[in-house]
């Protein structure tokens, strides 16, 4: 039983994944991700940092820009991850595991390591950092691999 996207998906996810962490991080560092789609949103649990006014189910105004750029990586990526080769054979099915394993190592390595050396909300942009590290390493390890394995 295979769980994988079929490769015509292939190709389309790449670019969306890649493009939007691009897009996503300069928006992060600009201060302007939080001005795109601003709406009113229903909101289960929503604290202002500032005002120290915390209120929970209502609406709020809200900038999606965040939103979008996390669906679009997680999801784009997840499908550039987990879509077959043209050949999917047992090698190839070895090598998206290693790649995998590797990846989770490296990312719960770093989270160790910024246990002991990050704090206060810093530690939570690491943490959630770490959401988007784990699917890229493990394309960029993936992609690697399989060119040096087609290459030999």
């Amino acid at each position: 039983m295979s769980y994988l996207f079929s490769n015509k998906f292939k190709k389309t996810s790449g670019v969306v994944f890649y493009l939007s962490i691009l897009v996503g991080l300069f928006l992060l560092l600009t201060d302007r991700i939080q001005d795109i789609f601003v709406v009113n949103v229903f909101s289960i649990f929503s604290y202002e940092w500032f005002g120290s006014e915390q209120t929970g189910f209502g609406w709020i105004e809200n900038g999606l820009g965040d939103e979008i750029f996390t669906l679009l990586i997680i999801v784009s990526g997840l499908i550039n991850s987990f879509s077959k080769e043209k050949i999917e054979d047992e090698l190839i099915s070895r090598i998206r595991l290693e790649s995998l394993s590797l990846s989770l190592f490296i990312s719960f390595g770093l989270i160790i390591i910024s246990t002991f050396l990050v704090f206060n909300i810093n530690y939570m942009y690491v943490l959630v950092f770490n959401l988007f590290l784990i699917i890229l390493l493990f394309n960029l390890i993936l992609k690697f691999r399989l060119f040096k394995h087609y290459n030999s």
